[in-house]
C-alpha cells in the first residue's frame, strides 16, 4: 500500500491545510500530511488541540476518492479508532482506552484524539480526512503521553497502514470492540437533553449509527433507555466501573 506522505516543521493546522483544497490531493492515492507542531491544532467542533514541540504525532489522512455510503461512515469510524489503538498496544506501551466519540485514553487520561471531515455527493461520502493528534514522549499538562522516545514520524509510518485497511475494509467486530474499550462503562453521570443537573445513567455501548445508550431508572421503578448522537450528551464523570 502506497501513501503519499508530506511533512511540515510547524503549520497552523494538518486538519485545516489538508482541508483548504480537497481537490488539490491525489485521486488515486491516500495522503498523509503531518508536522512538528502546529500554531492552531483542531479538535472537534470549537476545541483546540496543543502539542508539545516535536513530541507529538500530528498527522492527517485524506482519501483518494472513493464512493462510501454515508451510513458506513460510523462503523469505518468505529473500526478505525479501534486499529489505532490495536496498533499503539502493539508497542507494549499499555492499554489504551476509548472516549465516545473520537479521545484516546491512557491511564485515565487523554492521549490522543481523532478528528475527522467528509466531502459529499449526495449521500455518499466522495473524499475523507481524518486527523490523528497523540502525545509520543510528552504531553501538555493535565494530559498523557505515551513515553516513547521513538520519533513522531516513525509512529505515523507505523500507524498510517492499519490506519487506510480499518477505513477501507471496517471489521465487522469494530462496534463490539469500540463499546469494550469505553473508558465510561458502567455507571456515570451523563448530561442528558432537557436536564439541568447530570444524570446517573448506565452506558450501554455504542450502536452501528455510532449513537451513545444509556440507561436508568426513574422514581416510579420503569427503566429508561436512551440514544444519543454526539453533541447531545457528554460524560461528566464515573461512579464505577
Amino acid at each position: 500500500m502506497y501513501i503519499n506522505t508530506l511533512h511540515f516543521k510547524e503549520i497552523d493546522s494538518t486538519h485545516s491545510h489538508a482541508t483548504a483544497d480537497w481537490d488539490g490531493w491525489n485521486v488515486a492515492e491516500w495522503t498523509a500530511i503531518s508536522a512538528d507542531t502546529q500554531r492552531l491544532g483542531r479538535g472537534q467542533r470549537t476545541k483546540t488541540w496543543q502539542d508539545v514541540p516535536g513530541k507529538a504525532l500530528l498527522c492527517t489522512l485524506v482519501s483518494p476518492q472513493v464512493m462510501w455510503p454515508g451510513e458506513s461512515l460510523m462503523h469505518r469510524h468505529m473500526a478505525m479508532a479501534v486499529a489505532l489503538c490495536e496498533a499503539i498496544e502493539a508497542t507494549g506501551v499499555g492499554s489504551i482506552g476509548l472516549k465516545w466519540p473520537n479521545d484516546l485514553y491512557l491511564e485515565g487520561r487523554k492521549v490522543g484524539g481523532i478528528l475527522t471531515e467528509a466531502q459529499w455527493t449526495g449521500s455518499h461520502c466522495t473524499r475523507y480526512a481524518g486527523s490523528l493528534g497523540l502525545n509520543i514522549e510528552a504531553a501538555p499538562p493535565g494530559f498523557a503521553a505515551l513515553g516513547s522516545f521513538e520519533a513522531p514520524q516513525v509512529w505515523r509510518d507505523r500507524l498510517l497502514p492499519p490506519w487506510v485497511d480499518a477505513l477501507m475494509h471496517p471489521d465487522e467486530s469494530a462496534i463490539q470492540s469500540f463499546s469494550q474499550r469505553l473508558v465510561h462503562r458502567g455507571i456515570g453521570l451523563w448530561r442528558v437533553p432537557g436536564e439541568e443537573e447530570p444524570r446517573e445513567a448506565k452506558c450501554l455501548g455504542v450502536d452501528a449509527q455510532g449513537r451513545i445508550g444509556l440507561q436508568w431508572t426513574r422514581v416510579d421503578g420503569q427503566t429508561v433507555v436512551r440514544w444519543y448522537v454526539h453533541g447531545e450528551t457528554h460524560w461528566v464523570g464515573g461512579l464505577e466501573k
